[in-house]
């Protein structure tokens, strides 16, 4: 393993319990090598693996602020100008998984990391958002189509639950479910269950959130 200076997080995967995740584990490597190779700062970067005869380590960058969900429960909802700050970032991102034809097919707060200076409840001008866990990503190339199902129920854009094919446009949906979320504390459509929410979309074609009165065009 290389020397880091800086603090490192790594991901411990005991081999005994792969089982069938091993091509997964295997893609989303992959998928990592390829976007840290644009080293942009609003998309984890990979920083080394480590095959062990017991264990895989998969060692990425630290990022100090914790995660949006927990942003989220801290603040309940963001300002307006908070929220266009975060979701620049976001869509820069984005554009990097673009040009690689990657699809992340799990958007969700949990997994955009916060970076910042460390100091105590930073103003929100100075964190770094940053996507991360590209466990469900897959490549699709060449105008391609994915069918699996996928993801967190509540961030999953209608084709992906109701089990229709998909293309990156789905990672568009659930993007706009967290801005939702950041606005107004939770999320735009919710369910008890998976199923719950695929009976909902199948009966619902115009699908139009309450938006708080007074929110203007983000």
């Amino acid at each position: 393993m290389q020397n880091h200076e800086d603090v490192v997080a790594i991901k411990c995967i005991n081999k005994k319990n792969l089982g069938k995740s091993q091509p997964l584990i295997g893609k989303e490597i992959k998928i990592l090598q390829e976007l840290t190779k644009l080293q942009h700062k609003n998309v984890v970067a990979l920083l080394e693996c480590v095959d062990s005869p017991r264990h895989l380590y998969i060692v990425i960058e630290y990022c100090n602020g914790g995660d949006l969900a927990e942003y989220l429960n801290h603040k309940v909802n963001l300002s307006e100008d908070t929220i266009r700050h975060f979701l620049r970032q976001i869509a820069e991102a984005m554009k990097v998984l673009n040009q690689k034809e990657v699809v992340h097919r799990d958007l969700k707060p949990q997994n955009i990391l916060l970076c910042h200076s460390g100091k105590p409840d930073p103003p929100p001008s100075e964190i770094t958002l940053k996507i991360a866990d590209f466990g469900f990503a897959r490549f699709l190339t060449d105008g391609g189509m994915a069918a699996t199902l996928c993801g967190s129920p509540m961030y999953m854009a209608p084709e992906v639950i109701m089990s229709l094919k998909y293309d990156a446009k789905a990672d568009l949906w659930s993007i706009g479910t967290i801005v939702f979320q950041c606005l107004t504390g939770r999320a735009p459509f919710t369910a008890h269950n998976p199923q719950m929410l695929k009976n909902f979309y199948e009966k619902n074609a115009n699908l139009a959130p309450n938006i708080p009165n007074g929110t203007s065009l983000i």
